[in-house]
């Protein structure tokens, strides 16, 4: 149990270091390469800062102990690399302690969009430089008359390459030509190449690496599904990754599809939704982003999407009105309707004995109509109805059509008529019958009157007369 716990503990350090940020060396002032007797300030950047925090640095790749500040002061030719607890082991910086009377100076590092500084720089003393030349790759680049920074505006992969410097230095009695060291910018994706400080000692032809990053790199196109089925909803997402030291730059993003853009504008979302795909919209999806304050644009790889269509099936052949009975000159309606299949669905309607169809219509729908606005007796029988939607054909089962004669039915019609004015001469002879029996009854009956012989009734058709 207790080893179990350990390989637990283990697997959630390990967890936490691989997705840890690099932790950050600045540099001020922001030069890799200075005179002897000079200092540079060292400071280290991590990351979740709220939480307590210790600081480790490594000179030449040993630990000094002696150092747990955020910030040391560098005085010395090597590689300073730093680490706190929240983040991990940060790139190397490689400083050049120069006793050399000219100097390139530039910047520990920069990214693509930036703008470059370099700074051709004298010691202190009675020389000072002049006619202050800047070369790329031995051919001039820049020409100052007198002391100057040369600024490269937007660094890009076209400005690799080994720069260095010359200056004119006078004295009341002479003056002499000197160069400086060769510094080589290189533009690549990862800051994986050192300088060893054995390197950096080495005659003044040597170059000193300067690593121009890309300030991000070209984006991956991830989709959750590459063979989606229709309607279902597929996600887009198109990643990369800024470095630490730039994770404050905002980047858009756009999506397209066949060289065509799927939404319109730039999006700050990397996470393109399609709520339902449809086989219409397959095709080869790609993405760009964009950094939108150095205005660099990098497109992502393509991915082909290919949408397939579900199968039809459950196909249901109904008619109005229902059971198929309808009188002639009246409408007939014929409903065709499948439980599911996607994409556009043609519909058409049969007659069995007839091979023309009667009638077609293609909807994304699930159901469609046709419409037989006046019927006669010959449009009796047996109809179905089949849907295709590209990818396979069912046909229903038939439906039975009966047309009946209108003078049929005009007949009916009138003979349930007379059957209403019958009835209605009838029942008031049998009302009348009852009344007549019971004024009988009651006459003959023994309940008479007393004094009345049984069996007689008087009946007067005139007024009462008046007893004498």
């Amino acid at each position: 149990m207790l080893l179990w716990a350990l390989l637990l503990i283990l697997g959630l350090v390990s967890t936490q270091a691989s997705i840890a940020k690099k932790a950050v060396v600045h540099l001020s002032p922001p030069w890799t390469t200075i005179f002897k007797g000079e200092k540079v300030t060292l400071t280290c950047h991590g990351f979740n800062s709220s939480k307590p925090r210790t600081t480790r640095w490594y000179q030449n790749q040993q630990l000094q102990e002696n150092w747990s500040t955020i910030s040391i002061e560098a005085n010395q030719t090597g590689e300073y690399r730093c680490q706190t607890q929240n983040s991990a082991l940060s790139d190397p910086v490689n400083l050049v302690v120069s006793s050399d009377l000219l100097i390139l100076q530039v910047p520990y590092s920069v990214f693509e969009g930036d703008t470059l500084v370099l700074r051709c720089q004298g010691s202190d003393g009675a020389w000072r430089a002049t006619d202050v030349t800047y070369y790329k790759d031995e051919k001039i680049s820049s020409y100052f008359l007198k002391y100057s920074n040369f600024s490269i505006p937007r660094v890009g992969l076209s400005y690799s390459g080994k720069y260095h410097c010359t200056g004119v230095f006078r004295n009341a009695f002479l003056s002499q030509k000197r160069s400086s060291r060769k510094v080589e910018l290189q533009v690549q994706a990862e800051n994986t190449r050192h300088v060893t400080p054995e390197a950096l000692t080495h005659s003044p032809g040597h170059c000193v690496c300067l690593l121009s990053l890309e300030l991000f790199p070209s984006p991956e196109l991830k989709t959750t599904t590459s063979q989606p089925s229709e309607g279902t909803s597929v996600t887009l997402s198109c990643e990369t990754q800024l470095p630490p030291q730039r994770s404050d730059t905002q980047l858009h993003f756009s999506f397209f599809r066949n060289s065509r853009v799927i939404m319109s504008g730039w999006k700050k979302s990397q996470v393109l939704q399609i709520p339902a795909i449809w086989r219409e919209d397959s095709g080869s999806y790609w993405c760009e982003a964009r950094a939108v304050t150095q205005n660099i644009q990098k497109q992502s790889n393509h991915v082909k999407i290919s949408v397939k269509r579900t199968l039809i099936s459950g196909i249901l052949m109904e008619t109005q009105p229902s059971g198929g009975q309808v009188t002639e000159g009246e409408k007939l309606v014929l409903i065709c309707s499948v439980a599911q299949g996607t994409g556009n669905i043609t519909f058409s309607w049969y007659r069995e004995g007839i091979k023309a169809r009667l009638g077609e219509k293609t909807r994304h729908s699930l159901k469609e109509k046709f419409v037989l606005s006046a019927v006669s007796e010959t449009d009796a029988g047996k109809y179905y109805c089949t849907a295709n939607n590209g990818i396979n054909t069912i046909s229903s089962q038939t439906a039975s059509v009966t047309v009946r004669s209108r003078d049929l039915s005009s007949q009916f019609n009138s003979s349930e008529n007379v059957g209403h004015l019958a009835l209605g001469l009838i029942v008031p002879q049998f009302i009348l019958v009852g009344l007549s029996v019971s004024a009988l009854l009651f006459c003959f009956g023994p309940w008479s009157k007393s004094g009345t012989p049984v069996g007689h009734c008087e009946f007067s058709s005139g007024p009462p007369q008046q007893s004498k």
